[in-house]
């Protein structure tokens, strides 16, 4: 697994911050071995990370998302790393 290959997905959730009147739609960027992410997947994954994203990142600063510890798991499954963009 060690020279293998990273998948990339960008992904822009589109919905902004309620709490936050004025805010921006938030970048995430998800990392996997495997395979890019599929539309669905990453909305899943936006939504459950939101909170993560507010409180790691600045402003239009993209959130990394790393699942490749978790290689060919269910996303169920991952405990990803987070870092910020």
């Amino acid at each position: 697994m060690g020279n293998a290959e990273s998948f990339r997905t960008n992904y822009t959730h589109i919905k902004a911050d309620e709490k936050q009147p004025g805010s921006k739609p938030v970048d995430y960027i998800f990392l996997s071995f495997d395979r890019e992410l599929t539309g669905q997947e990453c909305d899943q994954l936006a939504q459950e990370y939101f909170e993560t994203h507010n409180k790691m990142t600045l402003p239009g600063e993209p959130l990394i998302v790393d699942l490749r510890p978790a290689f060919q798991k269910p996303l169920s499954e991952v405990t990803p790393k987070f870092s910020r963009g």
